[in-house]
């Protein structure tokens, strides 16, 4: 069965690198800020019953995956930022609470 992305025209896979690549550094930069080692994060995301394997959380914050909705959902609270910040780095900046002000 081919991947779904195959049939994408080449300039939306582009953009679907981009936007890895970018949440990928937000969220290594995130988790350094927070203090928190790779698995620290992936125990964090289990309380929210979300499992990634080592390797796929690796290859996230380096840019090559883009994640699940779930993914980013769990990520949202396990490095209290907004989905917003994650997904776009908007200029409010990381926290949750400058979303909920």
């Amino acid at each position: 069965m081919p991947r779904r992305s195959q049939d994408l025209p080449e300039e939306f896979s582009a953009y679907e690198q981009a936007l890895a690549r970018a949440m990928g550094a937000r969220i290594r930069l995130r988790r350094n800020q927070l203090g928190l080692s790779q698995e620290q994060v992936r125990a964090r995301l289990e309380i929210k019953q979300v499992h990634i394997s080592r390797s796929h959380y690796s290859r996230t914050e380096l840019g090559e995956n883009l994640l699940r909705a779930s993914e980013i959902i769990a990520l949202v609270h396990a490095l209290d930022v907004s989905c917003s910040w994650l997904l776009f780095g908007d200029e409010s900046g990381p926290t949750r609470e400058n979303q909920e002000a």
